[in-house]
């Protein structure tokens, strides 16, 4: 009785690390979800002459998605899946608006993403003042790059 009592406690602390790391991964690809949502509102300002407002979206976005990304413990794969899931949600967001289909349900998720994303903010506000510094080339060079995709053509 007692190797079984064993090997149930085993499967259990198992079953609760898998648990785990799955809840933690759904709260990354939560808040990569509303990060893309948030930076494609924001390309929509962009096309539309607002630079500054593209900006701020996008400096909410990847302040909040980054206080998660590197908080630690995620896999590299996990990383890249996020990093898929935030690229998708902001194309669709600018694709709402490129085919006239920028619904009030769209525009109750963007508010709804940038709830989630202030959630964030305030939550790791330490993580984030802690780690600034690390963060902070990293999230210019994505919003660069995001600006020089966004003008290409145009």
């Amino acid at each position: 009785m007692r190797k079984i009592t064993s090997v149930f406690t085993t499967f259990l602390v198992l079953l609760f690390l898998t648990s785990f790391a799955k809840a933690q991964t759904e709260k990354l690809d939560n808040l990569a979800a509303c990060a893309g949502v948030v930076i494609g509102n924001g390309a929509v300002d962009f096309y539309l002459g607002n630079e500054q407002s593209f900006d701020v979206a996008a400096n909410i976005a990847y302040s909040a998605y980054l206080s998660e990304a590197f908080s630690g413990g995620y896999q590299q794969n996990d990383l890249q899946v996020a990093d898929q899931i935030l690229g998708g949600n902001a194309d669709k967001i600018i694709n709402a608006h490129n085919t006239e289909n920028f619904t009030s349900d769209v525009y109750e998720e963007v508010v709804g993403c940038y709830r989630m994303l202030a959630r964030q903010l305030m939550e790791e506000a330490e993580t984030i003042i802690n780690n600034q510094s690390k963060w902070n080339e990293l999230k210019n060079t994505s919003i660069e790059t995001l600006k020089r995709m966004l003008s290409a053509g145009n």
